[in-house]
């Protein structure tokens, strides 16, 4: 999928809904630039965890990214992807 504009949800403890709007190469990327945003400064967004679901609004559609799956991808990432394009990678956190 090429870069576009998504809109990434997710739900804090008391019910309240954070969003941010951003560009990225697909769904589990935007929830990952949502991850980063919320790790890099703090307490402008909640923190998410393992447990969170994620909410990409694309092109008019909804999709939802557990936090297991995008953990998961994470490490996949970081594994498969060599040189300049994996060093920047590695350098945006997880969720553990």
């Amino acid at each position: 999928m090429p870069p576009r504009w998504c809109t990434v949800t997710v739900t804090d403890a008391n019910g309240c809904r954070h969003s941010l709007d951003l560009v990225a190469s697909s769904t589990f990327d935007a929830a990952h630039l949502y991850l980063t945003k919320a790790k890099t400064e703090p307490g402008t967004l909640p923190v998410p965890t393992r447990a969170t679901i994620f909410e990409v609004v694309t092109g008019g559609r909804v999709y939802k990214v557990a936090g297991t799956a995008l953990q998961r991808w994470i490490e996949r990432r970081r594994r498969d992807w060599n040189g300049p394009k994996g060093f920047l990678f590695s350098k945006r956190p997880s969720l553990d």
